[in-house]
């Protein structure tokens, strides 16, 4: 029997048989000549499902269409028989059959392929107006022009993958305001170094893990809201803790993940670490390594220091790795709406990845409304962390592994787009992520969109956002 190739089927129906004028059985038809039917031909059952027969362009004579057609007792005006192919190109028809036909059709010389219809559809993107400018910028192949701390821009994206629908992404760092609405109930608190009973609503007291979660996976700030959140506290109040912690941090992401893995609508699960130390730990390094060995894709942030991010842990297990030999976590820089490197940002061969971090606006403590605005790698982060989430949505083969998505993210990546700070380390190519769907014409271009649907309607609570007084914070 012939093989079912459904994938090339696909591509086939999109485009040359998608684009023929096939001739549809009706009142109008032209009346068939008669036909001797084979030997041992097909007795036809009505029901099945629908085929796709495709002749043989070898044969020495073409094959008469209306043979093949009575070898499995049907005619081009039976009710079972939908499109008949007749074109110089290719010949053939679809029908609504049972396996018997189907074993028939794979048994004549006369016919190429017998492979069961699927369905198509079209490469539209999707758009969420009133974004932030990062969000824009990671979207789309140009400069973003306009006030990065007003929340105006466009996000473009697929929705094929529901935005990061069952992917748990954990954010270490100063716990989560759980209660935020941005968050629309997929927030928990899961791990506190301060013990279960900081395991609440109100566990981020400093303000910082809010304003990761809210840019990683937060209604109208986030990149993949659709993805759950857990907060994983490493930090204080102070946004101080210790290298002990952050590895309390990921023993717990990496058994949790475990638990996860055999459960139904799991997709996968990221470490989002928006901190560093002030020196390189190689313990650290070791426990981020071993974590994607895992299964668990982790992002770091680069720093804040405009200094080599290889000399400062987690930095240092991204990108080439400190001693080049290739980092297993995703390191990120930071960038500014002018496409130029955010001159507080480290970098150097550690780093994979820039990602918008100046005047990022997002959730924040103090009410279930409040946003702020910060500046940081810190900020940069989340995005990325977001984005691996909507890409495990939409693939599997990332979905499964922390090296396919790392390479995945830096060859889709535009290179030559940024100009460099001042203070630029080697062997930094300066990559500006995004998110496979280039708007405007540059590359890397994923697919062409026959249409754009916009979603432009915010959430009732957008309107009765709280700002946070004073100027934008850097943080990391």
């Amino acid at each position: 029997m012939r093989p079912v190739a459904l994938i090339a089927l696909g591509t086939l129906v999109g485009g040359a048989l998608g684009a023929a004028a096939p001739w549809r059985s009706s009142s109008s038809a032209v009346k068939e000549p008669p036909f001797r039917r084979s030997e041992g031909a097909t007795e036809h059952q009505s029901g099945g499902e629908e085929y796709l027969v495709l002749l043989s362009q070898d044969q020495p004579e073409p094959p008469e269409m209306a043979k093949i057609l009575a070898d499995v007792g049907l005619n081009q005006s039976h009710p079972d028989v939908g499109y008949v192919f007749e074109n110089s190109a290719f010949r053939g028809f679809a029908g609504t059959m049972k396996n018997h036909c189907i074993t028939a059709l794979n048994a004549m010389t006369e016919v190429a392929w017998v492979e069961k219809s699927v369905k198509i559809s079209s490469f539209a993107l999707d758009s969420r107006a009133r974004s932030p400018w990062g969000l824009q910028r990671m979207s789309q192949d140009r400069k973003v022009v306009g006030d990065a701390s007003k929340v105006q821009f466009n996000y473009q994206f697929d929705d094929a993958g529901a935005l990061g629908q069952g992917v748990d992404i954990y954010i270490v760092d100063t716990g989560v305001k759980t209660d935020h609405l941005a968050f629309g109930g997929r927030a928990r608190m899961g791990f506190s170094i301060e013990g279960a009973g900081d395991l609440n609503a109100q566990s981020d007291d400093d303000g910082h893990g809010t304003h990761v979660a809210g840019t990683a996976a937060g209604d109208v700030f986030g990149v993949a809201p659709g993805a759950n959140i857990i907060g994983v506290k490493v930090l204080n109040a102070e946004g101080v803790g210790s290298a002990t912690d952050a590895i309390r941090g990921l023993d717990f992401v990496v058994k949790q993940h475990d638990q996860r893995k055999t459960e139904p609508g799991f997709v996968g699960s990221i470490a989002s670490m928006s901190f560093g130390l002030s020196e390189r730990l190689r313990g650290l390094e070791q426990a981020v390594n071993a974590a994607t060995d895992a299964g668990v894709h982790v992002s770091v942030a680069a720093g804040n220091t405009a200094e080599d991010a290889c000399t400062k842990s987690p930095a240092s297990a991204g990108g080439k790795g400190a001693e080049g030999r290739g980092g297993k976590a995703v390191t990120v820089g930071s960038m500014n709406i002018g496409d130029t490197v955010s001159k507080f940002s480290s970098s150097g061969q550690c780093v994979d990845v820039y990602a918008p971090g100046e005047a990022i606006v997002s959730a924040w403590i103090g009410g279930p409304t409040t946003v702020n605005t910060l500046s940081g790698t810190s900020m940069a982060t989340p995005l990325v962390s977001g984005m691996m989430a909507y890409l495990m949505g939409r693939n599997a083969t990332l979905a499964g592994s922390p090296a396919a998505m790392k390479q995945f993210i830096t060859q889709s990546s535009f290179t030559g787009a940024l100009q460099p700070s001042a203070k630029m380390f080697p062997n930094d190519v300066g990559l500006l992520v995004n998110n496979g769907i280039p708007v405007g014409g540059g590359q890397p271009a994923r697919r062409a969109a026959s249409r754009r649907r916009s979603r432009t309607a915010a959430p009732a609570w957008f309107s009765h956002i709280e700002a946070r007084n004073g100027e934008p914070q850097l943080r990391f």
